[in-house]
C-alpha cells in the first residue's frame, strides 16, 4: 500500500446534489516534480532522538543520511490539531496527524482515514473507515474517534468554522460513521480536509490529554520533542499504514531572521528553508548544490484591519487606505517581485472572484474617499503589527504610501508569531500583516469573512448580514456552474465593503539541498514531507 502523500489545507470540492458513492483505492500517485534547479528554554515534552547528532556524523548528501532539518521563520502557537489555525502549525499537523480526507497535488480531497463515502442525501454522509490503521500509541483508529474528533472541532473556536455545518455524527460500527450537516454543504470534504478535524483518540480527547504535550495521530512522522524557541523534532512512524518514510528523523529549526536560514542552508546546517528570503532568492538560484522551487500559490496576503475600532469602522476611510497604498512596490520591495498584485477581498486564483467594486491604487481616488469619510488624516494614525521581516517591508511600504498620499502617519510593531496571533484573535490590535492560506474558496470565505469566524480567523472581525447570507448560499449550492455565480455575487459584496486591505498573492518559494529526491509542492504550499528521500549529490 502506497503511503498518503501530504494532508492539505482546505482543498477545493463541489458536489452535485445526487447521490453517488466513492471508493478511495489504498494507493496514491505522486504528483509531478515541481523542483527547478537553479535565557534558558521551555521544553513542551521530554525527550530526545538522535537527529541532532546524526546531522554531525553523516555526510551531507548520502544515501545513509537519515535525517532533515528544515529552517522555518516562525514558530507554532500550538502542536495541537484544535488549537490553533496557523500555516506554521499545519506544516507540523500535516505531518503527524491525518483527518479522513486530505488534500492531493491537485487541491481536490481524497481518501485518508476513509476508504470510502457514500452521499446518502444532500445532508447525510457515510464514511467507511480504513481497518487496521493506528494511532501512534499502538490503538486501532475506530469510528468512535471520528465522532469524539469532529466533535471537538466543532467545539474549538480556532477551527470551528470546519465544524460548524456538522449537525451529527452517529457510530453506525467500528468502522462506519454517519455524518449529518445541517444542510447541503459542498466544502464537506473540504472541511474534513483540514488539519482541526484530525482524528484523535476519544479515550485521550475524553480524559482531557494534554495534546500540546503528547501529541497523538495516526500521520507518517511521530512527535518527540517540542524545545521552545528553538525547534521541534519528529521521527518516523514504523507502525504507519502507508508505506514509511525513508528518512527517519525530521527537526523543525526555528530562525525567524531571513539571512541566517540562508547562510545556514548554505552552510550545510539545514537542508530546507521554507519562508527563503526574497532578496536571497537569486543568490540560491546560483548555487549548484541548492534546488530552488518558485512556484504560484493561494497565499492571499493583506492588511487585516480591525472593522470594531476606530477609524476602520468607517467603510470610506477603510476605501481610502486600499487606493492609497502602491501594491506594486510591496510587491518589489516586500517579495522581490515573487508575487502578484491582488485588488479583489478574495484571491483571484479561485473561479467566479472579481475585482468589480474594490478599489485600486488611485491617490486622488484615495483623497476623494478620505474626504468623503469626513475624518481629518491628522487624527487617523494607527499601528501595523508585524511578525517576521517580510511582513516588516510590506509595513514600510505602506507606511511610507499613506504618508506622502493621504497625510496619515503609521506606526511599524514586530512581534514573535505567537503574540501576534494572540492579538490579531483576541481583536487586540488596530492593524496587521497577515494572510490567509487555502485551497477553497468556500473555506476561505467562511474563516476570513463570516461573523461565526469572529474570536477565530476572521481577523477583521467582519460582521456583516449580507455577506453571512451570501457565504451561506455559497456552502449551500451544490452545482457547480451555479456554485461560481454566487462566489461573484460574494465577491462583489466583499469588495464593496472592503474590510481589509488585499496586497498580493505570494508565490511558493522553497529552497533545499541537491542531495534531497521526492521534493513536491501543491499551491496551498503544503509539501509531501513522506515521500522525500536522501540520495547522491
Amino acid at each position: 500500500m502506497t503511503k498518503k502523500l501530504m494532508r492539505g489545507l482546505v482543498p477545493v470540492m463541489v458536489l452535485s446534489a445526487a447521490v453517488a458513492l466513492f471508493t478511495g483505492c489504498g494507493s496514491k500517485e505522486a504528483p509531478a516534480d515541481t523542483t527547478q534547479a537553479g535565557g534558558s528554554k521551555e521544553t513542551e515534552a521530554a525527550g530526545s532522538t538522535a537527529a541532532s547528532e546524526n546531522k554531525e556524523t553523516e555526510s551531507k548528501g548520502s544515501s545513509s543520511k537519515d535525517t532533515l532539518i528544515i529552517a522555518t521563520a516562525n514558530e507554532t502557537p500550538s502542536v495541537t490539531t484544535n488549537l490553533h489555525n496557523a500555516t506554521a502549525g499545519d506544516y507540523i499537523n500535516q505531518m503527524t496527524h491525518e483527518g479522513l480526507f486530505y488534500s492531493s497535488a491537485d487541491l481536490t480531497p481524497q481518501p485518508a482515514l476513509a476508504e470510502s463515502y457514500e452521499i446518502v442525501s444532500d445532508t447525510e454522509w457515510v464514511f467507511k473507515l480504513r481497518q487496521g490503521v493506528k494511532f501512534h500509541n499502538g490503538q486501532e483508529v475506530k469510528a468512535a474517534d471520528v465522532k469524539a474528533s469532529l466533535e471537538l472541532c466543532k467545539e474549538s473556536p480556532q477551527v470551528s468554522q470546519y465544524g460548524d455545518a456538522v449537525e451529527s455524527v452517529e457510530v453506525i460500527d467500528d468502522y462506519t460513521v454517519k455524518i449529518t450537516t445541517n444542510g447541503p454543504h459542498s466544502g464537506l470534504l473540504s472541511d474534513l480536509s483540514h488539519h482541526g478535524n484530525a482524528i484523535l483518540p476519544a479515550d485521550l480527547i475524553a480524559s482531557g490529554h494534554d495534546f500540546n504535550k503528547e501529541p497523538i495521530g495516526t500521520g507518517p512522522y511521530k512527535f518527540v520533542a517540542w524545545n521552545k524557541g528553538e525547534s521541534i523534532e519528529l521521527e518516523a512512524n514504523e507502525d504507519y499504514w502507508g508505506e514509511v518514510p525513508a528518512i527517519k528523523h525530521v527537526i523543525w529549526k526555528i530562525i525567524p531572521e531571513g539571512s541566517s536560514r540562508t547562510m545556514a542552508l548554505e552552510a550545510g546546517e539545514v537542508d530546507m528553508i521554507i519562508e527563503v528570503e526574497s532578496t536571497d532568492l537569486s543568490r540560491l538560484q546560483d548555487n549548484p548544490d541548492i534546488v530552488t522551487v518558485n512556484e504560484p500559490g493561494t497565499g492571499h496576503n493583506w492588511v487585516m484591519i480591525n472593522n470594531e475600532k476606530a477609524p476602520f469602522d468607517n467603510v470610506d476611510f477603510r476605501r481610502a487606505i486600499d487606493a492609497a497604498v502602491d501594491k506594486n512596490a510591496v510587491v518589489q520591495v516586500a517579495l522581490n517581485g515573487q508575487g502578484s498584485v491582488s485588488d479583489s477581498m478574495l484571491p483571484e486564483c479561485f473561479p467566479g472572484v472579481v475585482t468589480d467594486g474594490a478599489p485600486t491604487y488611485d491617490p486622488e481616488k484615495a483623497k476623494e474617499y478620505l474626504a468623503a469619510s469626513g475624518l481629518n488624516p491628522a487624527d487617523c494614525g494607527f499601528t501595523i503589527i508585524c511578525s517576521d521581516d517580510t511582513k516588516l517591508r510590506a509595513g514600510q511600504v505602506i507606511q511610507s504610501s499613506l504618508k506622502e498620499n493621504l497625510g496619515i502617519d503609521i506606526t511599524l510593531e514586530s512581534m514573535d508569531l505567537a503574540t501576534y496571533l494572540d492579538k490579531t484573535s483576541a481583536g487586540d490590535y488596530q492593524a496587521a500583516i497577515g494572510g490567509y492560506t487555502s485551497s477553497d474558496v468556500l473555506a476561505h470565505c467562511m474563516g476570513v469573512y463570516h461573523s461565526k469566524s469572529i474570536d477565530g480567523s476572521n481577523k477583521t472581525r467582519t460582521n456583516e448580514p449580507a455577506i453571512d447570507e451570501l457565504i451561506d448560499k455559497l456552502q449551500a449550492t451544490l452545482d457547480p456552474e451555479e456554485n461560481v455565480k454566487v462566489v461573484t455575487e460574494l465577491s462583489k459584496a466583499v469588495n464593496e465593503n472592503c474590510p481589509q486591505i488585499p496586497l498580493y498573492l505570494r508565490n511558493n518559494v522553497r529552497a533545499y539541498a541537491k542531495g534531497l529526491q521526492g521534493f513536491n509542492l501543491n499551491a496551498g504550499g503544503n509539501t509531501f514531507y513522506e515521500q522525500m528521500s536522501w540520495g547522491e549529490n
